[in-house]
């Protein structure tokens, strides 16, 4: 931190007084021999002053009051410039009287960290209605890791959002790779929310610009695996005594016809159906994650599912199990099946915009509406173009021609 020199001193003006003849107090703040003049809001007789002790002379009550006032002024610019070298700054004798009279807000500046607990604060209570559980879990991953670096590479708990650089951006993102082993898109994932902070600190004011807007995280493409026509053949035909696989390979299967996610499935109830002119059911649902509605035809399989848990005491139309363990089970589902793939509840979702819609001839558009996309270019992701579809498309052409 560069060195610099403060003093702080009292004069009366003595050019300037009043009606009843009080001239002002004034202290000068000097700073590497800088001087600003800051008015205390006191006036006094000039003969009353004492130029060499900078006090008001005598023992009166009023002037008890006026010294002690001008002891604790001065105690509160040397404070002011203890708290503005604790965040970093070059002090300077404008800075000090600015923040004498509360007008830096650096003085008041909020932390990242304190953006991102304001942040995750009010997102909580919309836990599984705005947003997913996955979602909000992801961003406290993030805000752990954040704290992580910082202590390691800084040796802080926290850090202002003027000292958030690039610098700080590129060693986050070292971090991650190295020290946390993640993959470049889950780097992504983690920048990403870092920017979304940074804008909202940009948005409140906090700072005036985002640095994360000039760094660029190329994401790596990455194959997305979902079921093929035999591999999901095999998890309808999988049978078993144990009713906790039945339940995980229902639900399963219930997305695999749907589209819907995890969440979506957990938090569908029956105000989510409708009956058209044409007697077809349709879910309506609003996606948790993003707040987009997915419109999606019942089909037959979902359909009997639905029936196989019907209550009619119970608003819920298809029970699931936690998260957790309806990844372990289809872990063992899938190896019981034969199935040499990584299997998750979202393969489930992989698996219905490719094998259940995209390969019979379903559109990427009629598909991104079903599964609550807001863009073809998001659904793409999901729905791989696969070689039956291809050929099925291609093969009309030569009919054509």
């Amino acid at each position: 931190m560069e060195k610099h020199c403060t003093s702080v001193y009292f004069m009366v003006k003595k050019t300037r007084k009043d009606k009843n003849g009080l001239s002002p107090i004034v202290a000068y703040i000097s700073v590497n021999a800088v001087r600003v003049s800051y008015y205390t809001g006191k006036k006094i007789k000039v003969s009353d002053w004492d130029d060499e002790k900078q006090l008001v002379r005598g023992r009166s009550e009023e002037a008890k009051q006026l010294n002690e006032y001008l002891y604790q002024l001065r105690n509160k610019i040397f404070q002011k410039e203890i708290e503005l070298m604790e965040k970093g700054f070059m002090i300077t004798a404008n800075l000090l009287k600015e923040a004498v009279n509360d007008h830096v807000d650096a003085i008041n500046q909020k932390t990242l960290l304190d953006v991102f607990k304001d942040f995750q604060a009010m997102r909580k209570p919309l836990v599984g209605k705005k947003i997913s559980q996955d979602t909000y879990e992801a961003n406290e991953l993030t805000g752990r890791y954040i704290k992580e670096f910082m202590g390691t590479k800084y040796h802080r708990e926290d850090i202002y959002l003027h000292e958030v650089k690039l610098g700080f951006i590129q060693g986050f993102h070292t971090y991650l790779l190295t020290e946390k082993n993640n993959c470049q898109n889950s780097c992504s994932k983690h920048l990403k929310f870092l920017k979304q902070l940074m804008n909202i600190a940009v948005a409140n004011g906090y700072i005036q610009f985002n640095p994360l807007n000039i760094y660029k995280v190329e994401r790596e493409h990455v194959d997305i695996d979902y079921l093929d026509d035999v591999e999901l053949r095999k998890i309808i035909n999988f049978t078993t005594p144990i009713k906790r696989f039945e339940r995980t390979r229902d639900a399963f299967l219930f997305g695999c016809f749907t589209g819907l996610a995890y969440i979506d499935i957990k938090t569908l109830r029956k105000e989510h159906f409708e009956t058209d002119d044409e007697g077809r059911i349709w879910i309506k649902k609003k996606r948790i994650k993003t707040g987009v509605l997915s419109r999606i035809p019942l089909l037959p399989m979902a359909k009997l599912l639905l029936d196989k848990y019907n209550d009619p005491n119970s608003d819920i139309v298809m029970p699931i199990q936690d998260a957790t363990d309806v990844n372990e089970n289809l872990k063992d589902i899938a190896t019981f099946c034969g199935i040499n793939k990584r299997v998750t509840f979202h393969t489930s979702r992989h698996t219905f915009a490719s094998t259940v819609t995209l390969a019979n001839n379903i559109s990427l558009e009629v598909i991104s509406k079903m599964m609550g996309h807001t863009n073809t270019r998001m659904t793409s992701r999901y729905a791989k173009l696969i070689d039956k579809a291809i050929g099925e498309q291609m093969d009309k052409i030569a009919d054509t021609f």
